[in-house]
């Protein structure tokens, strides 16, 4: 008897894991190889820089005590998977320039996601804080293999911009490992997704200032909307078929 209330209060004391899954991670869709190399794009040389720094120091932090992950050059501009500042952000993406910072798409085609964008959004004031801008591409970069949003509020892949960013949450880092674990497992055996097909299909997240809207690739033509509350904020759940190749 007593060694079951020491059992049970230690599990109560565990604390409670927060980490999702993208919905195209949770339909079986996954990078075929590791790592993932990305360039980070723009036109201006100085903020290129910036962002290229932001962007390995972003990498550095996922990549503490895993594999390589990604592969970040930087040039002015290039195809594939991009990291991009976004004068036109809005016009680009649909999404409301006020209240979201930026957004990460997802290409998948077959069983894998074969390419990655992760747009800015150059004119949201708060991006022009470096310190805010380091949090939203660190918040970006692990969209970009599959980990959603933790219901921690203090976690880096929570829904809300943290302005006092300090570090990966241990939920931001359980959240990552799972995803690597996972998407590791799926290459090893070819998993291939019952929902898989020759097209190419889109799904991203994005990452809003006062509220996130959260776009997943789905199989239907037109799409539908999915509204939901959570972390007291409103949270949008689109789902849409990107094009035939």
């Amino acid at each position: 008897m007593r060694l079951t209330l020491v059992m049970l209060s230690t599990l109560l004391a565990l604390p409670a894991l927060a980490y999702r899954e993208t919905i195209d991670f949770q339909q079986g869709f996954y990078w075929s190889r590791f790592p993932v190399s990305m360039i980070v794009a723009d036109a201006n040389a100085t903020r290129l820089q910036q962002i290229k720094g932001l962007v390995d120091q972003a990498t550095a932090e996922w990549e503490s005590g895993l594999e390589n992950l990604w592969n970040i050059t930087g040039q002015s501009s290039g195809s594939g998977n991009v990291i991009r500042w976004s004068n036109n952000f809005g016009n680009e993406t649909g999404l409301d320039e006020s209240s979201v910072l930026a957004v990460t798409i997802r290409y998948s085609q077959g069983p894998y996601i074969v390419k990655g964008e992760i747009i800015i959004n150059g004119n949201n004031r708060l991006n022009s804080a470096e310190s805010n801008l380091r949090t939203v591409i660190v918040h970006e970069m692990g969209h970009t293999l599959g980990l959603d949003h933790s219901e921690y509020n203090n976690a880096v892949m929570a829904a809300n911009l943290i302005f006092n960013y300090q570090g990966l949450h241990w939920d931001d880092q359980q959240g990552m490992a799972h995803i690597v674990s996972t998407t590791k497992q799926r290459q090893a055996i070819g998993y291939v997704s019952p929902l898989s097909s020759g097209q190419e299909e889109e799904s991203s997240s994005a990452l809003g200032s006062c509220g996130t809207v959260d776009m997943g690739g789905g199989s239907g033509g037109g799409g539908s909307m999915i509204l939901s509350l959570g972390l007291g904020m409103l949270m949008t759940l689109a789902l849409f078929k990107r094009r035939s190749v």
